[in-house]
């Protein structure tokens, strides 16, 4: 209706149901110290800007009021900085009493700062033990737990991370896309993750004579067992190199005359246009390692100067 895909009638959703002991639910074993010295931006119910601060604080303080929702709060919003949202752009809100869900203990969005505004992008709810009473009394099934330790029957709270796919998906169009003005021309380059981009790595030889496209073929089928991989050999490299960066591919291989004699070829970074040799033998494990992010470029191989 309005805002592009932000609100549309129809749209996929992800949800997980996490299920907690409700005796244990100010117990969370898996909130660490890095969790807790976690910082981000916080905009509570009473306030009207929000501040930066620290998970830890905010369980000090009893703004977030247990553990576990803290610890989803954490994961969800490193979860989407690792696809490539940036955080500066993404702040929790506080539900205040006025709009929270008649059966939520309590509940945090997570935002983004749109064009029109800062606009939910995930909800994140302690749904109590409502939804499990509620399937019980209407489908007459047990749906307790039986605690081996207590030797007692419980009904589990849950805490309900919650997000829209396509919105996700917009959120990160507006973080990747870019334009970067070279000389008199404007070029389009989404700076994608390599890890969600459509095409990981593009294959082009630099001609197509002299064998250069058959080694090429071969080296796109060898990393088409691992990566999703895009031949191409249409144009100049240059072209090639521009088509590739507007759809996001983090990785360019390119097959040249030293590839024949040498066995290597140059990789090409998509972000900073930086480029390395690399031995073609080498190439599988060095695409993983970069696009796993456990590899910096620059190491990856010899610069190209």
């Amino acid at each position: 209706p309005r805002n592009f895909v932000f609100r549309s009638r129809e749209f996929s959703q992800m949800e997980i149901e996490y299920f907690i002991h409700p005796n244990k639910i100010n117990d969370c074993p898996l909130l660490g110290k890095t969790h807790k010295s976690f910082e981000l931006n916080v905009l509570t119910a009473d306030a009207k800007k929000h501040e930066k601060m620290k998970i830890s604080q905010l369980l000090d303080d009893n703004i977030i009021k247990t553990p576990w929702h803290a610890y989803w709060i954490v994961e969800s919003v490193q979860w989407l900085i690792s696809l490539g949202i940036k955080k500066e752009n993404l702040r929790i809100r506080q539900h205040s009493k006025t709009e929270l869900s008649h059966y939520s203990l309590e509940t945090w969005d997570i935002e983004y700062s749109y064009p029109w505004g800062w606009k939910e992008l995930e909800g994140i709810a302690n749904r109590t033990d409502f939804d499990l009473k509620q399937h019980s009394k209407f489908s007459g099934k047990d749906l307790t737990y039986f605690d081996d330790e207590t030797k007692e029957k419980v009904i589990p709270y849950v805490i309900e991370p919650s997000i829209g796919v396509d919105r996700l998906i917009l959120t990160l169009l507006f973080d990747t896309y870019t334009e970067k003005k070279e000389k008199d021309e404007t070029k389009t380059v989404l700076e994608l993750n390599g890890r969600i981009s459509p095409i990981q790595v593009a294959v082009l030889p630099l001609m197509k004579k002299d064998g250069m496209s058959d080694k090429a073929k071969e080296v796109a089928n060898d990393l088409r067992k691992s990566f999703v991989v895009e031949y191409d050999d249409a144009g100049s490299v240059g072209k090639r190199y521009a088509r590739n960066d507007e759809i996001g591919t983090p990785y360019c291989v390119t097959i040249d005359y030293d590839s024949l004699e040498k066995d290597d070829c140059t990789v090409r970074d998509r972000t900073s246009t930086k480029q390395v040799r690399v031995k073609i033998k080498d190439l599988p494990e060095i695409v993983c390692n970069l696009l796993n992010d456990e590899m910096k470029f620059e190491k990856a191989g010899k610069l190209v100067k």
